[in-house]
């Protein structure tokens, strides 16, 4: 028994292998592949230019991807194939919901299940994904903070918000409960609330109606939702002659919001960096750098900001891989967890025991005036505030060096 397993780990790359594998099970197809295949391909781009300089551990980096069509049983079946074969570490979906069953299987086999870019605060919470389970993403608490704390900085006037919030989600129920808690925790007043489910053939014909009779004594809109359903949201909204400002999280933002709304002014979003397949205004050339490498790779540029945490999470991991100086999963989980300092994007972060997940969050904040994005600031979390989830993120960011 012992033989046979040397022996398929060797064939595939594994732990005891010339080459070390790491399993990607994430959607390719289905309503989340919009947000994994791109982070996906950008996880795999990562690992070829990691490999061209050397790999880890002096061994290359072989990568696998089995697609869960966007199933959450499947996402478990992925992950545990991918185990058996000597994976020594998981990559999962960008959502908690579609990610947690394979973080849940790796970390049943003492395996890191580490979710592509998935921001629920419960996907960065130890009691609930285990010593083993994170996620690259910077949070929906701290989304939700961001756009509340930059809007009473930046637009005071903007005091009345009317609240919606996408009940399909963990991320987009958070964005808008974190929104709400830090927006009145700074002052700010909650004009309304609505709510709607995303789903397929969405009607938002009674949330305009319950808009149109209370906008009058609102200054803002906050559109706590995500693609493409948040871009519907607004569509609604201004078709029905509703030029209220909104303002939304990092997922309501790319190329979906203008498919949606060609035209579209007063839209206030927040990103992981200022993209420019969409964005103008970056004033961090690495960004345009990768996304020129990804079109050479792929073919098209990269749609979406979310997707860039893809290519982050391979040198997280990777620098934990070389930290831990082995490809022992629990070695891998207290390494990466124990405050390696990731160079992102944005800037650099780290995650810590607490909170499994790089911090201290930071966006860009970005304006779209007739149909064009631009990126008009940048905005650094100052703090999560503490509404009864069990969140160990709230709080202050601790500073990374």
């Amino acid at each position: 028994a012992v033989t046979a397993v040397t022996l398929a780990t060797t064939a595939t790359g594994g732990r005891n292998a010339g080459s070390i594998l790491i399993g990607i099970s994430a959607a390719k197809t289905g309503i989340l592949g919009p947000y994994d295949l791109q982070a996906g391909q950008l996880f795999q781009m990562r690992i070829d230019q990691i490999n061209k300089a050397g790999g880890v551990l002096g061994k290359q980096i072989k990568v696998k991807w089995i697609d869960t069509k966007s199933d959450k049983p499947t996402a478990a079946t992925n992950a545990n194939e991918l185990i058996s074969e000597g994976a020594v570490a998981i990559i999962a979906t960008c959502d908690f919901d579609f990610s947690f069953p394979a973080i849940q299987a790796a970390g049943a086999k003492k395996v890191p299940g580490i979710a592509l870019c998935a921001s629920s605060p419960k996907v960065a919470t130890p009691a609930i994904v285990g010593p083993y389970g994170g996620s690259m993403g910077l949070g929906s608490d701290t989304e939700g903070s961001a756009m509340a704390e930059w809007l009473r900085k930046n637009k005071p006037a903007l005091k009345r918000v009317w609240v919606v919030k996408d009940l399909s989600l963990e991320y987009s129920k958070a964005t808008a409960d974190y929104f709400k808690a830090r927006f009145t925790e700074l002052g700010g007043k909650v004009c309304g609330e609505d709510t709607f489910t995303a789903g397929d053939n969405l009607d938002l014909s009674s949330n305009v109606t319950r808009l149109r009779g209370a906008v009058k004594g609102c200054d803002v809109i906050f559109d706590g939702s995500w693609n493409p359903f948040g871009a519907q949201y607004i569509r609604a909204v201004r078709d029905a002659g509703i030029n209220t400002p909104i303002a939304t999280n990092a997922s309501v933002n790319g190329v979906p919001v203008v498919q949606n709304n060609p035209k579209l002014s007063n839209f206030y979003a927040l990103g992981f960096a200022c993209l420019n397949t969409y964005c103008s205004g970056s004033k961090n050339p690495a960004v345009a750098k990768v996304n020129a490498q990804f079109k050479a790779k792929y073919g098209q540029p990269i749609g979406n900001h979310y997707a860039l945490p893809g290519y982050e999470l391979a040198d997280a991991l990777v620098a934990a891989i070389k930290k831990a100086g082995s490809t022992d999963g629990t070695k891998i989980a207290n390494a990466l967890y124990g405050g390696i300092t990731i160079n992102t994007f944005a800037g650099k972060m780290a995650f810590t025991q607490k909170c499994h997940r790089p911090q201290p969050a930071i966006y860009t904040v970005e304006q779209y005036t007739n149909g064009k994005d631009h990126q008009i600031g940048t905005w650094s979390t100052q703090k999560v505030p503490n509404i009864g989830d069990g969140s160990p993120c709230s709080g202050v960011p601790p500073k990374v060096k």
